[in-house]
């Protein structure tokens, strides 16, 4: 089937364990069928009288060799042992004529028990070995899964919800999980018991066999029906419980801003018609699962009657014995069981179907940055690092959001980008760890294409400190050491120092223990911006992005800030972007970029001076703004 086919190269790694719990199973429905025609001598020793003492069947074929044995004929070869099986036979039937009903019932008995500890044994083992293989490989898929998504462009992460995305990881991955583990091991059994019992009704009468064999066309047939209506609700189901994620985790992020605005009843309305789609497609979906077994089992009930009618007739042969009638009526109600079992795991794989295409969707996605076939490692920086010829063009527009730029920036030195809102500056800086790649051009490390450095190289030689500060729902000792999980608690400390935050840390009861909240909710933006400085300074960066990390703070917090920013620039390459223009003063060089485009450079005396510059008068609209009236 398709999902195992697309599930297969994370099954093979399992293939030992998942083989031997197929050839388990295997044996399970053996253990299973032997134990029903087991009870056919059972049924055949009740009663009185020599007609109820059981006694096994010579075939033609072993009368006549055991006749030809009485005439003084003697056997080789293959005959020989077909002599020797007959007579076998024979012996049997005499030592089972001396014994009572009674004895032969409590005989037989004795002789089905082991039958059954070892169908337990194997069923045991069935479940540990295909379960578990099937349960490793919904594992590495998850983990394939949340790799990718570290792969993938950050344009995927803009466009999609973040519940959408985890729904994916979470309900598609669980839903195909059932498939590859309990689901796949029941089909397993059932497949082994179909085959295994329809061979034994054949051998017990060709005739009831051939009436089963066409109606079992019957019985299936109406699930094919509905199998398409299935995979399309459950398709409709999942989507429609991928977006109820999305939105929960959406107003769960946002709930300050819809208090805010008093939108509460406005969110509620809109969560109910997700909630009542869902629920509407739940209950197709759980409807239309019911309704292919219940059919099933109508059809096996009408199975049953015509049985029994015929069965009563075929009794009045000699050769058809009450206990094989009553073998044949057992394995055949045992029959429905996996029968109808197979029409609820064509449902559910399915249904699984849809949740598979959502997770492969995911893994079959272009990753946008990609490691390089010979990574090259970047020692020190010893030279500059260049922007050559480079443009960057936002995925499925024409909208250039750089274009063609061409400049260094300096080792050891610091540049300064600024712009108006939408100009390219945050665009700019990203393609320097190579969160996106150009779309033309390149950046050279030291005269080396990044596109040709080790990722995990060149991204752990950059610290980015921006306005949009993401801290872990941990310790604030833990969100320090996060880029160096490895460092002392007197390197912790030191940092926190350096960053100007250790007087407000000391401050709280639980110092650095404290928790600080989900994104630092219980932080304030200037102290959630000084645990930020004080991670970078304890990873030690070579290269230094600032992104507008000053532009949302307080006067105070800002100072402050910028106190903690002259231990961090210390033998560093810095790239700042910045609205304040006060931020960027000290830089030697300042773009102002424009539309994608760089139309002015120097340092900001020289643009200062320059008369009519844009710079120039951004500046002054800044500063006039903040002169007392």
């Amino acid at each position: 089937m398709k999902i195992y086919r697309k599930l297969w190269p994370y099954l093979v790694k399992y293939k030992y364990r998942l083989s031997f719990g197929i050839f388990l199973s295997l044996f399970v429905s053996i253990f299973n069928g032997a134990s029903l025609t087991s009870l056919i001598p059972i049924f055949d020793s009740l009663g009185t009288g020599e007609n109820y003492k059981f006694q096994i069947a010579l075939t033609k074929k072993d009368q006549t060799i055991l006749t030809e044995k009485e005439s003084g004929k003697e056997f080789s070869g293959f005959a020989y042992w077909e002599f020797k099986f007959a007579e076998t036979k024979l012996k049997l039937n005499s030592e089972l004529a001396k014994k009572n009903p009674d004895e032969l019932v409590f005989l037989f008995c004795l002789i089905i028990l082991p039958i059954y500890v070892l169908k337990l044994i194997c069923l045991a083992g069935t479940i540990y070995y295909v379960n578990s293989a099937g349960l490793l490989a919904v594992q590495d898929l998850r983990l394939s899964l949340y790799e990718k998504l570290q792969e993938l462009p950050l344009n995927d992460f803009v466009k999609e919800k973040t519940g959408v995305l985890m729904s994916r990881v979470i309900n598609d991955v669980d839903t195909v999980g059932k498939v590859v583990s309990n689901d796949l091991k029941d089909a397993v059994n059932d497949f082994f018991y179909i085959i295994t019992h329809l061979i034994i009704l054949l051998v017990l009468s060709w005739k009831l066999f051939f009436l089963i064999f066409i109606v079992i066309p019957v019985v299936i047939g109406p699930v094919s029906a509905f199998a398409d209506r299935i995979r399309r609700t459950t398709k409709n189901q999942q989507e429609q419980l991928s977006a109820l994620n999305g939105d929960l985790q959406e107003v769960i992020s946002g709930i300050r801003v819809i208090r805010a605005f008093s939108m509460e009843e406005k969110e509620s309305d809109r969560f109910f018609g997700v909630n009542n789609d869902l629920s509407e497609k739940t209950f197709k979906t759980h409807f239309y699962h019911q309704i292919g077994p219940a059919l099933i089992e109508l059809s096996g009930s009408v199975v049953t009657m015509i049985f029994l009618g015929l069965g009563a007739y075929l009794l009045e042969d000699p050769s058809f014995s009450k206990g094989m009638f009553l073998a044949f009526f057992l394995t055949l109600i045992f029959l429905m069981r996996p029968l109808k079992q197979m029409s609820i795991l064509i449902n559910l794989i399915q249904a699984s179907v849809s949740a598979s295409d959502r997770v492969f969707e995911i893994l079959d996605r272009d990753t946008a940055i990609k490691e390089p076939t010979s990574p090259k490692q970047l020692g020190p920086l010893s030279k500059d690092i260049v922007y050559r010829n480079v443009s960057y063009i936002y995925p499925g527009t024409e909208n250039y959001a750089l274009r063609d730029l061409n400049f260094t920036i300096p080792k050891g030195g610091t540049i300064a980008i600024v712009g108006s809102s939408g100009a390219g500056k945050s665009t700019l800086v990203d393609l320097l760890p190579r969160l996106i790649d150009p779309s033309s051009g390149s950046i050279l490390w030291d005269g080396i294409d990044a596109k040709d450095l080790s990722l995990d190289n060149l991204r752990k030689r950059i610290g980015v400190v921006s306005q949009n500060i993401f801290l872990f729902n941990g310790s604030i000792r833990e969100n320090i050491a996060y880029a160096k999980p490895s460092a002392s608690e007197d390197e912790i400390r030191k940092a926190a120092e350096d960053a100007f935050a250790s007087e407000f840390i000391d401050g709280f009861e639980e110092g650095y223990d404290t928790i600080v909240g989900e994104r630092g909710v219980m932080l304030s933006g200037g102290q959630r911006q000084r645990i930020s400085i004080a991670r970078t300074l304890l990873a030690n960066p070579e290269v230094l992005i600032l992104d507008e990390a000053t532009s949302a703070l307080d006067t105070e917090s800002e100072r402050l800030i910028q106190q903690a920013f002259v231990r961090l620039y210390e033998n560093k390459t810095v790239v700042i972007i910045a609205h304040r223009l006060s931020t960027v003063k000290i830089a030697d060089i300042i773009y102002y970029l424009e539309s994608g485009e760089i139309v002015e450079k120097g340092s900001h005396s020289e643009l200062i001076g320059l008369e009519g510059s844009k710079y120039r008068r951004l500046y002054e609209m800044q500063f006039a703004t903040n002169k007392p009236a």
